[in-house]
């Protein structure tokens, strides 16, 4: 009888998972099929959110491969653009492989802004609180100055 995927939670597979998530710049569907040992990604799924410390761990390997997909930008450019000498003997680059860089750059800087946004984000995300709150802030920053003035008297 074959074995087929893993379906019980083990930290140690957990802690596989997260290592081959933060070690490719690929996602979980492509894991998957490079490695037959891992369980399906429904599984995957479903143990995250049953177990904090598996979701905590994913969540920091998901950071590493958005560190790795920045990383390897620079080296998409050199390898993939293509050249060709025009009729004068000039070297020129290939349009269509230089767009493709762009697309894969693109697509990489996009990914990693949504697995870490804060890093790589490319919009600061402001904490906003209720005009309430808000108030309450500036009345007790008043207050301390009051207090300040009339003690400095």
């Amino acid at each position: 009888m074959a074995a087929g995927r893993p379906t019980t939670y083990t930290p140690e597979l957990a802690k596989l998972i997260c290592e081959r998530v933060a070690t490719n710049p690929v996602g979980l569907e492509t894991l998957i099929i490079l490695y037959p040992d891992m369980p399906n990604s429904s599984t995957i799924k479903a143990w995250r959110k049953t177990h904090s410390e598996f979701s905590a761990w994913y969540f920091e390997a998901k950071s590493f491969q958005a560190q790795l997909l920045v990383e390897e930008i620079d080296e998409l450019l050199p390898s993939e653009i293509r050249y060709y000498h025009d009729a004068q003997g000039n070297e020129r680059i290939d349009a269509p492989s230089a767009a493709m860089i762009i697309a894969k750059i693109n697509n990489r800087k996009w990914t990693a802004a949504r697995l870490a946004p804060k890093v790589y984000g490319d919009k600061q995300q402001i904490d906003v609180s209720s005009p309430a709150d808000t108030l309450n802030k500036i009345q007790a920053l008043v207050a301390d100055l009051n207090k300040t003035n009339v003690s400095d008297i």
